[in-house]
């Protein structure tokens, strides 16, 4: 991470937040439901949180070569 340009520091940053944020979402959706499908909304939620944690295995910067 320290070799990263600013915009793919920005990327990875903007897609972690949309992944917390999607868990955050799922997690209160989890939380407020009172059905059987509340377990499933939490562990989706949960799923989103951590996979924010880490990095996209794609190309992020525009000369990234493609096997």
């Amino acid at each position: 991470m320290q070799n990263d340009s600013r915009n793919t520091k920005l990327l990875l940053w903007a897609n972690r937040a949309i992944r917390w944020g999607f868990g955050i979402l799922f997690i209160t959706i989890g939380i407020l439901n009172n059905d059987e499908s509340r377990l499933y909304a939490l562990i989706f939620g949960v799923a989103f949180i951590i996979t924010g944690f880490f990095r996209p295995r794609r190309c992020l910067e525009e000369n990234c070569p493609i096997d």
